[in-house]
């Protein structure tokens, strides 16, 4: 199958850069094509992350969709537009979780053709990386990674990701001797434990890798995330994950997660990157085992687009 990836940028690690390019190495390893939109070639799908740049004519168009805008400090309704465009003439729709098709469906009606396919990842190039060295002395080591952050130049907190919160956790169940890394820029929050705490900034894909093969534990205490693949990677790397109930991130979490549960959210627009505390105490076990074995997940995709 000759596939055009719209809107993909494959030098990106944004989540949905990452994962099209993870997916795109996967589809090419099997004998499909990533190719440009116009040409020589004929182009059986087109396969666009969001929202598309045109159409093609005569050609199926596909979305893949995560989630959509809702936060009223923005104008959430001019954001969405052009996603509802590419939503409304799509001939199927691919949500990344159970949690993003109710969000959308919520807000743009419901599909007439979709899917829910998970992200995924390949399993052997995570298992391949060693686990990173210079933490042999702690008994148990956590991790987080998150865009802690936005853009230059104010880095404003993103408090939706709940730094504070996969703190907290781990200063409350931690032993003596372990240790929490935190991966990604942190300007805006002081240290509050250097002793057990390591802020290490920004990491490179590998980097990623070697940490999570490290850890015994992967904190993702955010709120509303659709699919994160970081989550995806770090339970490929061997951790047990710890998130939370609102969102798509306990059906990738795996069937060892520890869940917080929080109260359902009505799908009403809201500010919501304030900080926002949890209770611990809300703990249970996760019900999703959701395969994330990206071989599994390409398979779902050209099963999807063939239909």
């Amino acid at each position: 199958m000759n596939i055009f990836m719209d809107r993909v940028d494959f030098n990106s690690t944004a989540g949905p850069h990452w994962f099209g390019r993870k997916l795109a190495d996967c589809l090419t390893k099997n004998g499909h094509n990533i190719v440009p939109p116009f040409g020589d070639h004929k182009v059986d799908a087109h396969l666009a992350f969001v929202q598309a740049s045109g159409r093609i004519p005569d050609v199926p168009l596909f979305q893949r969709l995560d989630g959509i805008w809702y936060n009223t400090e923005v104008d959430y309704n001019d954001m969405n537009t052009p996603i509802k465009a590419t939503y409304d003439m799509a001939d199927g729709v691919i949500f990344q979780s159970e949690w993003s098709k109710k969000l959308v469906e919520t807000h743009f009606g419901k599909a007439e053709n979709s899917k829910v396919i998970h992200n995924g990842v390949d399993f052997s190039i995570i298992q391949s990386v060693s686990p990173a060295t210079g933490l042999e002395d702690y008994e148990k080591v956590w991790s987080c990674a998150a865009g802690w952050e936005g853009e230059p130049p104010n880095n404003a907190p993103r408090y939706i990701k709940r730094l504070e919160e996969n703190i907290r956790y781990f200063q409350e169940h931690s032993g003596d001797r372990d240790i929490l890394c935190v991966a990604g820029e942190v300007s805006y929050l002081p240290n509050p434990d250097p002793h057990k705490i390591i802020f290490l900034g920004e990491l490179d894909i590998p980097n990623l890798y070697s940490l999570y093969r490290r850890s015994s534990y992967f904190l993702h205490l955010g709120k509303f995330d659709n699919c994160p693949n970081v989550v995806i990677d770090a339970r490929a790397a061997g951790c047990q994950i710890i998130c939370t109930s609102l969102g798509g991130t306990q059906e990738v979490a795996g069937k060892d997660a520890i869940i917080i549960e929080e109260d359902e959210w009505d799908f009403i627009p809201f500010a919501y990157n304030v900080p926002t505390t949890l209770d611990f105490t809300r703990k249970r076990a996760n019900t999703y085992d959701v395969d994330i074995c990206l071989e599994s997940v390409a398979v779902k995709y050209l099963k999807f687009m063939e239909q």
